[in-house]
């Protein structure tokens, strides 16, 4: 069941993400939820980018650059897959910028694969950016355009999903 306000699953009296009493929540097929749109997309990620810098830098710097990398790469994933699977379904980045991350077909919290797949595209257009290359540059351009490319596609797509989104069968919902 979904709170008739603000669209999130809610199975109690009070919704624990706007407040709203429930006069008896109601399905999916009666509430259509709002896309978020593509700055409220951006402005979440940047927020958890700046979230993640301290904690990746204490960590290169406590662990030394292979080990403290590896030990980022881990919490940024534990970050983004322990809160995307809530039922609330947000980031602290996701909060501030009202949107969640929603399963595509039931509107419901998504599961951890879903919240995997969807780390794991992302994270691998940073770590490919970092790998060596032959020394032309062309290997980290090519994964850089392929990065903006996934960003951009929320302005293409009827469902303004990402890449990485459609991969996962997620979309990402205001709040």
């Amino acid at each position: 069941m979904f709170c008739a306000s603000c669209g999130s699953t809610s199975d109690v009296e009070v919704c624990r993400v706007c407040g709203t009493r429930a006069n008896g929540a109601i399905s999916l097929d009666t509430v259509t939820p709002v896309l978020a749109g593509w700055w409220s997309r951006v402005t979440a990620t940047l927020i958890d980018s700046v979230i993640l810098i301290a904690p990746t830098l204490l960590l290169v710097l406590l662990l030394g650059n292979l080990f403290g990398e590896i030990a980022a790469l881990v919490a940024q994933a534990a970050y983004l897959i322990v809160l995307q699977t809530t039922p609330d379904g947000q980031t602290l980045g996701n909060r501030i910028a009202q949107t969640r991350v929603r399963d595509a077909l039931t509107g419901h919290t998504i599961s951890r694969r879903q919240a995997v797949i969807r780390w794991v595209l992302i994270g691998t257009y940073g770590v490919l950016g970092t790998l060596p290359n032959s020394g032309s540059g062309g290997f980290a351009i090519t994964v850089g355009f392929l990065a903006l490319f996934d960003c951009l596609f929320p302005l293409w797509s009827p469902r303004k999903q990402t890449l990485h989104d459609r991969m996962a069968g997620t979309i990402v919902l205001r709040a």
